[in-house]
Formats: C-alpha cells, structure tokens, sequence
C-alpha cells in the first residue's frame, strides 16, 4: 500500500476538523467518567461495608473479653486481627479519593474543550483576542486543585511539557502531604 499526499485544506476545514476532534475528545471523557464512577462507587460501598463489619466484629470480641471468659488470648488477637484490617480498609478507602482527583481533572478538562469547540465555532469571537483572554481566565478560576493551577499557569507561561510536570510533581507531593494530615479514617 503506497501513502498518498494530503491534500491542502482551508482554514474552515481545519477548525471543522479541530471541532470534530475536541468533540471526540469530549465524548471518550465522559465515557470514561461514567464507566469508572459506577465502579469505585461500588468498591467504596463495599469497602466501608467491610470496614463496618470488622468494627461490629470488634465490638462483640470486647463484649466477650468484658465476660471474663476462659477465652481471653482468642480474643485478643481476634480482637488484634480486626483491628489491623479496620486500619487496611480504612486507608483502602482514603486511596479511593485519586479518582475525586481525577473526575475533577477529567471534568476540567472536558469543559475546557467544550469552551475552545464553542469559540472556535464561532467566526466573531475565533479572531476576537479577549475572547481567548476570557476563556482562559474562566478556566483558571474553574480549576479547584493547586495542581491544576500549577499546569495552567505553567503551559500559558511558556514553559516546556516537561518543566510543567515537574513543577506538578512539586505541587502535588505538597498536596499529597496536606491530604493526607486533612484525612480523617472511620
């Protein structure tokens, strides 16, 4: 199979050709949002279900041990044993909150390329250079996480692909380390 040459397009083709892949881009992250919230919804039902059971579990074994029973070293380390996977589900459950930060991102992102579609499709604001100033000061106050401000700002500065994620790897280790003394466990 031999390649053949493109053919030149006008700028009306090629914004066509833009929109039709902002559009795709648009329908594969909401695809993606809705599978994956189905899922770790479910997972972290379950989760704190199980979390929930080893704490009654816990609270009967304390029940026994108040008895005075002959059974005070199986009650003990039943006691041990659902203490230690309360904990594990418990920071199970914690680690569910990266998908929060993804939708979040994925969202962001979606909007910001609803946002271009609709400039772009528009032949008065496409030439319009507040237009763009707008849309972009409306997606940096769209963003909720520092990360994704440090992206923005980064990106529109100049700076390389390759700058940004490692000023992003700053900012979300920084952000990692605030999560995690703000996450309360069961």
């Amino acid at each position: 199979m031999t390649k053949s040459t493109p053919t030149p397009v006008n700028n009306e083709s090629h914004i066509d050709q833009t929109l039709t892949m902002l559009e795709i881009a648009i329908a594969q992250i909401r695809a993606s949002l809705y599978e994956s919230n189905a899922d770790v919804d479910m997972l972290t039902r379950n989760c704190s279900s199980i979390a929930n059971n080893i704490r009654s579990i816990n609270n009967s074994v304390n029940s026994l041990s108040d008895s005075h029973l002959d059974t005070n070293a199986e009650v003990a380390l039943l006691n041990t044993e659902a203490q230690k996977a309360h904990a594990k589900i418990s920071q199970a459950v914690v680690g569910f909150q990266f998908f929060d930060r993804m939708s979040q991102r994925l969202s962001h992102v979606m909007e910001s390329l609803e946002q271009v579609s609709s400039l772009l499709k528009d032949p008065l604001r496409i030439q319009d250079p507040a237009a763009w100033m707008q849309l972009q000061s409306d997606l940096h106050d769209s963003y909720s996480m520092e990360t994704e401000r440090v992206i923005f700002e980064s990106i529109v500065n100049g700076a390389s692909t390759e700058e940004t994620i490692a000023l992003y790897h700053e900012a979300s280790d920084q952000e990692h380390v605030k999560a995690d003394e703000e996450a309360e466990l069961f």
